[in-house]
């Protein structure tokens, strides 16, 4: 019995680390070229999501490096799309939310740097550090980046009415370009007005864990865990994010950078595709 309990110690502590040295990892890219009717130019996207700052595994010097990554695939527009926050079951050593968001603030792109809140992000506070970071945040507002609208979508779980958000701002945009919004939960498929071409999401972590190809997800998220979707002439793509939720842990789903092409729908007909 006691050598069965040191063995399951063993394999324990062994799965932990593996774990671990799978979340720290430097991000994989995840590359998806989107056609878009009426887009006039191919706009280049670097999404990163679900950073979840924790001195654990995700510390300001990791963020920084993630940071420079980015700003090396030349992005022309940079979306952040929430839980900045850390959500471990224990965070500790505690941190400062600055301390993970500050590092953000040395994304570069000719378009802009915008974000988005997510469930874990605290409203008044989130508000706060992107601010101080000198990043735009939307969250129930559109934005005309030029070639076309970009509409941010509030939190679903701590946000002010965000499918009504939503709803407003896709109603407000510019009549003559796209639409491409952009939330933390990818549940605003669900609701994605008409007038909307492409949803931008995370949340999901793809899982966090892939274990015999089984992933802890309920019915929706596992539908939705990560990728490109099409609906009519509707697309979402679905990141499964740079950290970690819960544990620090990440097994058989590397962490993401993901970077979406937008394109002219004329210049490739109606297909789109992902590639890694």
């Amino acid at each position: 019995m006691i050598r069965l309990l040191w063995a399951g110690l063993i394999a324990g502590c062994a799965l932990l680390l593996f774990g671990l040295a799978q979340a720290v990892q430097d991000p994989v890219v995840a590359a998806y070229r989107v056609a878009v009717p009426g887009l006039t130019r191919p706009v280049r996207i670097v999404q990163l999501s679900d950073i979840h700052y924790s001195p654990i595994d995700m510390p300001p010097v990791r963020i920084a490096r993630i940071v420079r990554q980015a700003n090396g695939l030349n992005p022309d527009l940079v979306l952040l799309t929430g839980d900045f926050s850390g959500g471990k079951l224990i965070d500790w050593p505690r941190g400062r939310l600055e301390d993970g968001t500050d590092p953000l603030g040395a994304l570069r792109a000719p378009m802009g740097v915008f974000a988005v809140p997510g469930n874990h992000d605290q409203p008044y506070w989130i508000r706060w550090a992107m601010l101080r970071a000198r990043i735009t945040l939307l969250a129930g507002q559109g934005h005309d980046v030029g070639p076309f609208t970009l509409v941010g979508i509030d939190d679903l779980v701590l946000g002010d009415a965000p499918e009504a958000g939503l709803a407003r701002a896709v109603a407000r945009a510019i009549p003559a370009k796209p639409v491409i919004a952009f939330a933390h939960e990818p549940d605003f498929w669900r609701v994605l007005p008409a007038r909307a071409d492409v949803l931008i999401a995370g949340h999901t972590h793809g899982g966090q864990f892939n274990l015999f190809g089984l992933a802890p997800l309920n019915d929706f998220y596992g539908r939705y865990r990560r990728g490109l979707f099409r609906r009519g002439h509707q697309q979402m793509i679905v990141s499964s994010g740079i950290g970690t939720s819960y544990v620090p842990m990440r097994i058989g789903v590397p962490p993401e950078i993901a970077v979406i092409t937008l394109v002219p729908a004329h210049s490739v007909g109606r297909k789109s595709g992902t590639e890694r």
